[in-house]
Formats: structure tokens, C-alpha cells, sequence
């Protein structure tokens, strides 16, 4: 497939709402992609393929009652081919029985026998409102297809090249009652993470829905407002903007909830503002993880490079002290390390393994100590009772 589109008085540029940034995201939402894009000024670049696994295609799942609005009520009433408003509701939403529909009659006290074709907007409504009072099973996930944890750690490795990247596909949930949704996220530091910002690297949110980049309006995302709100300082970033960070959320619905219809923003709906929290805090565990790692081998390296520092000095002058020769600082250092090789391989030099021994044998002796102070204890308090039902006294 070949793409190729001419503009009028439109600047080409690298910003986050440009072409090259919004395939540079699609690529990680869609690993099983090969994008080759040309720029206006001739330059060609080739988004390889992380991942050959295709995406399967979702099913087809029918409105559920809790995400229905009354317009859409007057649509399918327009369209459906059921003779009576109790046969076009349970055919036409999943989770609507002939019970609930005869429930709805009831609370509305609206003739469920009428056509379709001659329902007013006001009975929509008051159906719909019933709809909000009532209690429904969750929808059917079968048309919810997320990527897959693995798919997004592979695009995220092809594009970002980070030093460190975890992902993570959260388990089917519901918003506003009835609606489902998944949440995937996934973290990449260092490397390519970020964006260049004044020749520095900076954090950035990569913001999507059903696979699809959401580059304008992040400032009212319920995306952005969920990953500032969490303290990033608990999990070792002091300074969250000026690290090489790449966040990446991305919502899986039939239904999404969209701020405007631009669809570039989502919804703060509390359900799902809590499933990115929790993912991206389950991500931020692991990465802090990485970084005390990082930090305690840095520090290790310290110390030994210290230690080969004044290890050759410290010779030198304990010779003087013993008014003996300068033995060789390898010979030395291989006295030293014995144990510390010894240990990296997993094996144990001769004073430990003495040392073993002289353990084993001080607690058999502590033991049969014991037992023998805990059988004269037996005994003593056996006597003691005897001398009770005698009628003794001490």
C-alpha cells in the first residue's frame, strides 16, 4: 500500500504532532507493521518489523445497555429489523433479556409491543435512564484485542533501543457500569527513550487508543492526568522531565471515551484512571529495580578502582613497617581475591570449608548439650510432681 499526500502552506517539521513522530508511535503500537516513510525533503526512512505476529480481528460485540445514549437508541430504532421496541432492545444490545425488558415496560410504563420506527426521543431517554438505575452483566471482551505485552516490549526495543524496558496487558474491566476497556503500558529508559529537546533528553508520553497515536489535546487526557499524578521521586526519578523516559498507555475499547469528537483525548473516567495508575506503578517497581542495581554496580566499581589504587601504597608501607622486602602487588591481590573468586563461582576456598567443619562440630555438641538438659529438666519436674501428690512440700 502506497500513501502519498500533497499540502498547501503546511510546515513539515520533526515536532510531536508531525508525520515522522505520529509513525515513529504508530510502529510501537503496531509492531507487525513496515512503514517506509519519504519526507518533502527526499529523505527515506524504513520502520522495520519487530513482531510477525498479525493482530487477530476482533468480533463483533453488540452495545451494551450502560454505554448507550439516547441517539443512539433513535439510530438503531431507524435501522433494526424487529417488528416490537422488546425484540429490537434484545437483539440489538448484548446482556438484554426478555426479563429486563419487561422490567424497563414496567418503570416506564412505555408499550414494549409499539414499532421500533415510532419511538420518540423522549421515550429513548427514559429508557436510557432506566438503563443507568439497572444492573447488568459485564460486556463480552471478545472484541477487546490488545496488543500484548510482548508485541509492545518489541516494538519499544526496534524503536527506542532502551537500556531497560518492562510492558505489561491488564486484565479485561468496566466504566460506568457496563463498559469494558483494557489498559496496556510500557516503560522504556535510556537509550532513544524520550525526545530531544535542546539537545537534551526529556520524558515523553506516548498517548493511545485502540492502537491509534493521540498527539493533540494531552493536557486534558485522562492519560496525562494519571501518570502526573503519580510521585515519580518513590521510585528513584528526582527529576521526572529531564529523563530519558518513554511512557507508553494505550486503551483497548469498543468504546473509548473521547473528550471531543477530534478523539485525541480521553475521558478522566475514575475506572480508568486508576488501571493506568496501577499499571504504570507496577512498571515504575520494576525500573527502580534496575536503577539500585545500576547504582550499587556503579558503586561497586568505585570501590574497587580504589582499591587498586592504594592497595600498591598500602604494601609498600606495611614492608617498611616490617622492615621486609616489597612483595609483588599481584601476588598480593591474588591472596585477596582468593576468597572473593572463590565466592563469584560458587566455590569455597580451605579456611572456610574449615571453618564449616569447626561449625558442624560446635553444633552437634550444642545439641547434645541440650538434649541432655532438657532430659534432666523432664525428670526434674517429674519428681517435683511426685513430691506434690505425696503431699510433700520444698
Amino acid at each position: 500500500v502506497c500513501i502519498e499526500l500533497q499540502f498547501k502552506e503546511v510546515s513539515y517539521s520533526l515536532a510531536e504532532q508531525g508525520a515522522f513522530e505520529y509513525i515513529r508511535r504508530t510502529m510501537i503500537g503496531n509492531p507487525h507493521a513496515k512503514i517506509t516513510f519519504r519526507d518533502p525533503s527526499g529523505h527515506k526512512y524504513i520502520f522495520k518489523r519487530a513482531a510477525d505476529v498479525v493482530p487477530v480481528q476482533p468480533k463483533e460485540v453488540l452495545p451494551h445497555p450502560k454505554g448507550v445514549s439516547a441517539d443512539d437508541l433513535m439510530t438503531m430504532a431507524q435501522n433494526t429489523d424487529s417488528r416490537r421496541y422488546k425484540s429490537m432492545l434484545t437483539s440489538s444490545m448484548s446482556r438484554m433479556s426478555n426479563k429486563r425488558a419487561d422490567e424497563i415496560a414496567e418503570m416506564t410504563g412505555i408499550d414494549m409491543n409499539k414499532r421500533p420506527r415510532d419511538m420518540t426521543f423522549q421515550e429513548a431517554e427514559a429508557i436510557v435512564h432506566c438503563f443507568k438505575k439497572m444492573k447488568f452483566m459485564a460486556p463480552p471482551t471478545d472484541g477487546l484485542i490488545p496488543i500484548g505485552s510482548e508485541q509492545i516490549e518489541k516494538g519499544m526495543k526496534q524503536i527506542l533501543k532502551p537500556e531497560f524496558v518492562t510492558t505489561i496487558t491488564r486484565k479485561p474491566v468496566t466504566y460506568q457500569g457496563g463498559v469494558s476497556f483494557i489498559i496496556e503500558a510500557g516503560l522504556a529508559y535510556g537509550g532513544d527513550a524520550g525526545r530531544v529537546v535542546n539537545e537534551k533528553r526529556k520524558s515523553e508520553i506516548m498517548r493511545f487508543a485502540n492502537r491509534v497515536p493521540l498527539t493533540f489535546d494531552a493536557g486534558s487526557c485522562a492519560i496525562t492526568e494519571a501518570l502526573k499524578s503519580i510521585d515519580w521521586k518513590r521510585y528513584g526519578l528526582k527529576d521526572m522531565d529531564n529523563t530519558p523516559l518513554t511512557l507508553f498507555v494505550n486503551i483497548i475499547s469498543t468504546q473509548v471515551p473521547y473528550l471531543s469528537t477530534g478523539k485525541q483525548s480521553v475521558s478522566p473516567e475514575p475506572e480508568i484512571v486508576h488501571e493506568i495508575r496501577q499499571s504504570t506503578m507496577k512498571l515504575a517497581r520494576k525500573l527502580q529495580k534496575h536503577l539500585r542495581a545500576k547504582r550499587a554496580a556503579k558503586e561497586k566499581e568505585k570501590r574497587s578502582k580504589v582499591f587498586e589504587e592504594y592497595v600498591p601504597v598500602i604494601i609498600e608501607e606495611a614492608a617498611k613497617l616490617g622492615e621486609t622486602g616489597v612483595p609483588e602487588y599481584h601476588e598480593v591481590l591474588a591472596k585477596v581475591t582468593k576468597r572473593a573468586l572463590a565466592e563469584l563461582l560458587g566455590e569455597k576456598v580451605e579456611e572456610e570449608e574449615e571453618e564449616e567443619e569447626l561449625d558442624a562440630i560446635i553444633m552437634e555438641e550444642v545439641d547434645e548439650f541440650g538434649h541432655a538438659v532438657e532430659e534432666g529438666q523432664s525428670a526434674l519436674d517429674k519428681f517435683e510432681e511426685d513430691d506434690v501428690e505425696d503431699g510433700f512440700e520444698d
